[in-house]
């Protein structure tokens, strides 16, 4: 099992390559309030190797920080919590056995008077020609079990997910895709119920998200959410609209660049 801390540590000496700020905004795009700070390390590549977020909203403040290996596979999650009346949080890991293949994760919580661990196996199939077919993500805690499932198509793309926990399905996902770019999901949900579908360009970003909720044995659009790119393939502004309320809100990213890959 590679050990993690060795590569924290050497993404750790990396400078920022980019810095995001989501801002709220008015009709005439001036800014009303931040809502959020993403920063980013990157390879020479441009491959995202780790990001510190910051997020504001009116329950108090999230702190994210999460680290990738160079395989663009997430491998450590730190999260903080911050609300007016208690702090807590928790730390996700992912480990890699001699193949460079995750083979287990852990998940550890934070709370004031109490912290707990889970671990998880990951159980891989593959088909006579070697190629991926699903994985089973298992992890058993106080006697509660939990699977999240994966099917993968042929081209060793994820393209049904499943949330189980104790035989009940909490959520699961259907990818679609076309000429081997993805170009929608959906994600429905148990409890409470909601359907989110997302839809994506052809450079793989999404461009717009709906949510649908149910209302006397029907669905009923909630939410949606309209992501405006850029050239460079960044989200420039996202448009909210909320049918319930009735109300739109606009929101506009302001990127900052610099190379991070020099020290």
């Amino acid at each position: 099992m590679i050990d993690n801390k060795s590569i924290i540590k050497k993404i750790d000496k990396l400078n920022f390559s980019k810095t995001t700020f989501e801002v709220s905004i008015d009709d005439n795009e001036n800014i009303i309030d931040t809502l959020s700070i993403e920063k980013t390390k990157s390879d020479e590549n441009g491959n995202v190797l780790f990001e510190f977020k910051e997020i504001w909203n009116e329950y108090g403040k999230i702190i994210k920080q999460t680290y990738y290996r160079d395989t663009k596979d997430l491998f450590y999650q730190k999260t903080d919590y911050k609300t007016k009346s208690i702090d807590f949080g928790s730390e996700y890991q992912t480990f890699v056995n001699k193949e460079n293949i995750i083979d287990k994760a852990q998940m550890v919580t934070f709370e004031p008077d109490n912290v707990d661990t889970i671990f998880m196996k990951y159980n891989y199939s593959y088909n006579s020609k070697g190629k991926k077919e699903s994985l089973a993500v298992v992890s058993i805690y106080d006697s509660i079990n939990s699977i999240n499932f994966t099917k993968y198509n042929k081209n060793e793309k994820a393209e049904i997910r499943y949330q189980i926990i104790d035989n009940d399905t909490l959520e699961k996902s259907k990818i679609k895709y076309l000429k081997g770019k993805i170009i929608e999901s959906t994600h429905e949900y148990k409890e409470p119920f909601r359907i989110e579908v997302y839809y994506y360009d052809n450079n793989k970003n999404v461009k717009s998200r709906k949510i649908f909720k149910k209302e006397n044995d029907s669905l009923k659009k909630s939410f949606e959410y309209i992501y405006e790119n850029n050239d460079l393939r960044n989200p420039e502004k996202i448009i909210i609209k909320d049918f319930e309320k009735d109300t739109i809100v606009k929101r506009k990213l302001i990127t900052a660049n610099n190379n991070g890959y020099d020290k």
